[in-house]
């Protein structure tokens, strides 16, 4: 199995708007569960539009959560369901192995006529008129005993390593799962973000062009907010876009119909703590190169590599064998002369020895099977490498993404505070248009940059515990 197979890509919501702060600055401390008072998500927070309800032609959004993706991802997943069949595939062979020591049984009915000239033993040709029915049953075994046993355990090798490849898959299945929930649920958040957005700077427009009315302000600063105004309306449009090309990837990924609008029952992401971050990081490398599923993937396909070298070599040394028991009835005469039927038994065993190709003395079966063991050999100590690599960096993006949520969570205080101030000028007419503009668009990315720290440190959770074999957990 390859690493990292079924990462879902970012694609980040290139909107930047206005979240009431109440709702970012009160997210519950990570691994600990969020306080029963405080809000969940945007449309919990006071003064907050509630989002827009869908047309009566559209089907209503179904809800889902993430226990609900990881349960039927493990179930629908069509790669996981092909390293299902090669299992499956390799539990045949295996069983085909075992088959080739037991004997077969065949039966069967012939009838045989001879007319015309025939030799006789002493060498005269004579006229003959003969006639032969037979019956008989026989039990025949046929094995290369060599390659049988060896086969067989070669053969018990591979279904091992295909019962660790489903496992491999099964968790690349629930990250790959769990990060396109979490990218659903973070574009579902800028949505909220984007509907504040637009209903602030509405109202501080409506308050511009009042003050126009009566004169104490010009149009072009009222203009000025109200292109401002447009701007997160574009925003809200391109997020409310976002959550559904997320929610069609993740259907998908599930095996639902990709039509269906998927509305998760989180607003905001709320990272799980599955492996602790300051756990060292030389502990997490080894518990991952010793729990792995694909490193003991690797080792069954490097025992049934061994297998096959040895069948190679020592092989061709043990004797083939083959052997029948078998019990007819004979009837015939000549000239239309039929005797009775008579019974025959008839028994034979033998032990052969091969030469050449597929046999003794085939050295280039021997080099094939050495390359293909070091080959096996080679490609395990490279997935050694790729794991110790995923492991480090899915720690360090763990690590990263923790110290991150705390700086975006001191930012969005920063900007919170420089928004009050400039707006606590208006009281004494030593504000500008601008200068409240941009404090708004700094606590919008204020709180965005939040928001999206938080997805990145669930994802880095899920990726450090997929790293470490702990996913399944």
């Amino acid at each position: 199995m390859t690493l990292g197979f079924l990462a879902a890509k970012r694609a980040r919501v290139g909107a930047l708007a206005l979240l009431f702060a109440p709702v970012l600055l009160s997210a519950p401390t990570f691994g600990q569960q969020p306080s029963a008072d405080a809000p969940q998500s945007v449309a919990d927070a006071p003064a907050t539009v509630p989002p827009a309800r869908p047309s009566a032609e559209a089907a209503a959004p179904q809800n889902i959560d993430l226990p609900t993706v990881l349960r039927l991802a493990g179930m629908n997943d069509l790669d996981l369901a092909l390293v299902r069949e090669a299992q499956r595939r390799a539990k045949a062979e295996n069983d085909s192995a075992t088959l080739r020591f037991f004997p077969w049984l065949s039966a069967g009915t012939s009838y045989a006529k001879e007319t015309g000239a025939a030799q006789q033993v002493g060498g005269q040709v004579i006229s003959v008129d003969q006639r032969l029915y037979e019956h008989s049953v026989s039990a025949n075994v046929e094995v290369d005993l060599g390659n049988a046993i060896f086969q067989k355990l070669a053969a018990r090798q591979r279904l091992k390593a295909a019962g660790y490849d489903i496992e491999a898959s099964r968790n690349d299945t629930a990250l790959a799962a769990a990060d396109a929930y979490f990218d659903l649920v973070d574009a579902l958040t800028l949505v909220d973000i984007a509907q504040e957005a637009v209903r602030i700077s509405q109202d501080y427009e409506g308050e511009l062009n009042r003050a126009y009315q009566a004169g104490l302000t010009n149009r072009s600063e009222a203009l000025r907010v109200g292109v401002q105004t447009q701007r997160e309306r574009v925003a809200e449009r391109r997020a409310q876009a976002a959550v559904l090309s997320f929610s069609a990837v993740l259907a998908t990924l599930l095996r639902l119909d990709p039509v269906i609008e998927l509305a998760p029952t989180d607003r905001l992401v709320t990272p799980p703590t599955l492996v602790q971050v300051d756990t060292p990081l030389q502990v997490l490398v080894k518990e991952a190169l010793e729990d792995r599923p694909e490193v003991s993937a690797s080792k069954a396909n490097i025992s049934a590599a061994d297998r096959d070298r040895i069948a190679a070599k020592y092989g061709p040394l043990i004797p083939s064998l083959r052997g029948q028991a078998l019990y007819g009835r004979l009837r015939g005469g000549a000239d239309g002369a039929l005797s009775d039927y008579m019974a025959t038994h008839d028994y034979v065993v033998g032990l052969s020895w091969r030469l050449g190709p597929g046999g003794l003395f085939d050295f280039s079966r021997t080099e094939a099977a050495n390359s293909a063991l070091q080959t096996e050999k080679l490609t395990g100590e490279r997935l050694h490498d790729d794991i110790a690599q995923e492991v480090v960096q899915a720690y360090t993006a763990a690590r990263a993404g923790l110290d991150q949520i705390g700086l975006a969570r001191r930012a969005v205080d920063l900007a919170a505070q420089s928004l009050k101030l400039s707006m606590d000028r208006r009281q004494f007419g030593v504000y500008g248009v601008l200068e409240v503009i941009q404090a708004q668009q700094d606590l919008t990315q204020a709180r965005a940059d939040y928001a999206q720290a938080l997805t990145q440190y669930a994802k880095a959770q899920y990726a450090l515990a997929h790293a470490t074999a702990r996913i399944g957990g």
